[in-house]
C-alpha cells in the first residue's frame, strides 16, 4: 500500500462518522488554530479543557499517568507557554510543507522542552505526551505512540528518543512524499472543511502502518 492508501484507509475509519474518537484531534486543532496564540490569554480554561479530553480521549489519561490525578487546570501552564511569543513561526509556518524547515528545527525542540516544564510541577511528561500536545496545538510533530512507532520502526527507521535524528527522518519522508501528501491535504479539507497540517497526515500514515503491522494488538492500545 502507498502512503496515500495508508493515510485513507486511517481517515475513513472516521469519515462516516461524526462522534468518532479519532476525530477529538479535529476538534482540538480546529479550536487552537481558530484562537491563535493571540486568542488563548483570553481564552486558557477552555483551551485547557479542549487540550485534556483531547488527551483523554487519546489514551493519555489511563493507568498511571499523572494526568488521572488532575483536574483540566493541569494544562494551564502549557497553554500559556504555547502562547509565548517565540513559537509565533511555529503557529505561522507548516512544518514539513517547506524546502527551509531546517530553520524551524530548533524552535520544535524549544516548543518540546517548553511542554516539559510546563508539566513538570505535576509529573514527567513523556514523549508520547508531549507529541501529542504539539500535535493537537500547533500541529508540528506527530503523535509518538505505540502505533506510530511499530509503523516507524517497520518502514526500516530507528527510535530511542524524540531528538534531531528523528526529527530529520520526519522532514525527509514529508519531502520524498510531498506531492501525496498534498493531494490528501487538498482531499480531506474539501470533505471536512479542514486543512490537515503535513505533521498531521505523516501520522496518519505510520499509525495506520503499525496497526496493520501488529500481530497482537491490546484492549486500548490505540
Amino acid at each position: 500500500m502507498s502512503v496515500t492508501d495508508h493515510v485513507r484507509a486511517y481517515h475513513d475509519r472516521l469519515a462516516g462518522d461524526e462522534h468518532h474518537r479519532l476525530r477529538s484531534w479535529e476538534h482540538c486543532f480546529r479550536y487552537f488554530r481558530r484562537v491563535g496564540p493571540t486568542g488563548l490569554a483570553d481564552d486558557r480554561d477552555t483551551a485547557a479543557l479542549q487540550l485534556g479530553f483531547y488527551l483523554a480521549s487519546w489514551g493519555m489519561y489511563r493507568g498511571s499517568t499523572f494526568l488521572l490525578q488532575r483536574a483540566y487546570t493541569v494544562h494551564r501552564p502549557v497553554i500559556d507557554c504555547l502562547a509565548e511569543p517565540r513559537f509565533q513561526h511555529l503557529w505561522q509556518r507548516e512544518f514539513g510543507a517547506g524546502q527551509h524547515d531546517d530553520e524551524l528545527r530548533q524552535l520544535v525542540f524549544d516548543a518540546v522542552a517548553a511542554v516539559r516544564r510546563a508539566y513538570a510541577p505535576f509529573g514527567e511528561a513523556t514523549d508520547t505526551l508531549v507529541t501529542k500536545v504539539l500535535l493537537g496545538t500547533i500541529g508540528c510533530l506527530p503523535a509518538t505512540d505505540r502505533y506510530f512507532l511499530i509503523g516507524f520502526k517497520g518502514d526500516g527507521n530507528s527510535y530511542s528518543v524524540l531528538n534531531a535524528a528523528f526529527v530529520d527522518r520526519l522532514l525527509l519522508f514529508s519531502r520524498d512524499n510531498a506531492a501525496d501528501l498534498q493531494c490528501e491535504q487538498d482531499r480531506i479539507e474539501m470533505q471536512g472543511g479542514l486543512r490537515y497540517p503535513v505533521m498531521k497526515l505523516v501520522d496518519m500514515y505510520f499509525w495506520q502502518r503499525g496497526r496493520e503491522l501488529d500481530s497482537s494488538p491490546e484492549p486500548g492500545s490505540e
